[in-house]
């Protein structure tokens, strides 16, 4: 995520940073040369080096010619003796040529560097396209044959038992197709995440079969995600609920659900906790064989944050990340049971 953040930057020129920081390090390595004097002959103007970098980075590649201009010029003036006048010795020749070869491959190395972060940011752009082409084709599916089974129940007797599998089969698919589309609908951003949260997670209840479920959810009303982070918090918040209508309640009609999100001045908590059966002793213990472990742990190291578990009365599901998603969250995760051996809910899918 933080190289992702790097290429960003790099992708936009700031052509006054970059011509501003090319000239405090020209700045800086022109008095050095005051200061330093007879010591920093032999080696020119290649202090002049991380000057044209870095203005090539920030500026472009046409605010580094500038300062590489600048530099070329002025080291050929003040570094060779006889100073101020562009005559060079025929040694000093060599240290000019390797010193303007040197510039002009950090140039090139920018320019090839620059190139390749655009093809890699088409590259993402397009696979964005596809994904989201592919979750709406995938949801009109669903819809598909939700439709198809509703035709067939119309070829049955009302009050038979295969009209009423059907449509309870309708019915769920419809469930399932609107908790896709929600999971990855843009205009979810414009809601507050609370609200967000509990349409989602009533759906997983609806879809789930399961109306003794009660559900409960908190979240500070100013609190705001980009349309990415919101879909990192979405998908582990709906594998974690989904985790719990399927396994802490499979001996129990009835419980409770609980999402809360703080919010403090570095970072956000979310907590889904369910009053259920818990964890088993064994949890955590084979990681290799724990898909659903491992999509959590992948979606969590996407927002800069670590996910941990905890056992007592039910199961708790923490995820602490920061809110500017560039910093992994210091939490470390881990998985603490206590040994339940009548919990046979399994997380470890």
């Amino acid at each position: 995520m933080r190289a992702i953040h790097v290429f960003r930057r790099l992708r936009r020129d700031r052509p006054w940073q970059g011509f501003a920081a090319g000239l405090v390090l020209f700045a800086v390595a022109s008095t050095l040369r005051l200061f330093l004097g007879g010591l920093s002959e032999g080696f020119g103007p290649m202090t002049f080096l991380p000057a044209i970098l870095l203005a090539g980075l920030l500026g472009g590649i046409q605010v580094g010619l500038a300062i590489a201009t600048l530099c070329v010029f002025v080291g050929w003036a003040w570094f060779f003796p006889p100073y101020g006048t562009f005559t060079l010795a025929s040694r000093d020749v060599i240290t000019m040529a390797i010193f303007i070869v040197t510039a002009g491959l950090e140039l090139y190395v920018i320019r090839m560097l620059r190139l390749a972060i655009d093809d890699l940011a088409v590259a993402r752009e397009r696979s964005n396209t596809l994904f989201r082409e592919l979750q709406h084709r995938v949801a009109n599916n669903l819809q598909f044959v939700a439709a198809f089974l509703y035709l067939s129940k119309k070829t049955l007797e009302t009050d038979s038992a295969g009209a009423q599998a059907l449509e309870l089969a309708r019915s769920r698919l419809d469930l399932m197709a609107r908790v896709h589309r929600r999971l990855h609908d843009p205009s979810a951003v414009d809601l507050p995440v609370a609200r967000y949260l509990r349409q989602l997670c009533a759906d997983l209840i609806k879809a789930s079969g399961k109306p003794g479920i009660r559900l409960a959810v908190e979240a500070p009303p100013a609190a705001e995600f980009d349309l990415e982070t919101l879909m990192s918090v979405s998908l582990i918040v709906a594998e974690l609920v989904t985790n719990s209508l399927k396994h802490a309640f499979h001996c129990r009609s009835e419980g409770t659900i609980a999402i809360r999100l703080d919010e403090n001045r570095l970072a956000y908590t979310l907590t889904v906790a369910d009053d259920g059966c818990g964890l088993p002793a064994s949890f955590g213990q084979n990681k290799s064989e724990s898909l659903g472990q491992g999509i959590l742990q992948s979606l969590a190291s996407q927002l800069g944050g670590q996910i941990s578990f905890e056992c007592g009365q039910g199961t708790i599901a923490r995820l602490v990340f920061r809110s500017n998603r560039t910093t992994p969250c210091p939490t470390q995760g881990e998985s603490r049971c206590n040994d339940q051996s009548e919990a046979h809910c399994d997380f470890n899918r």
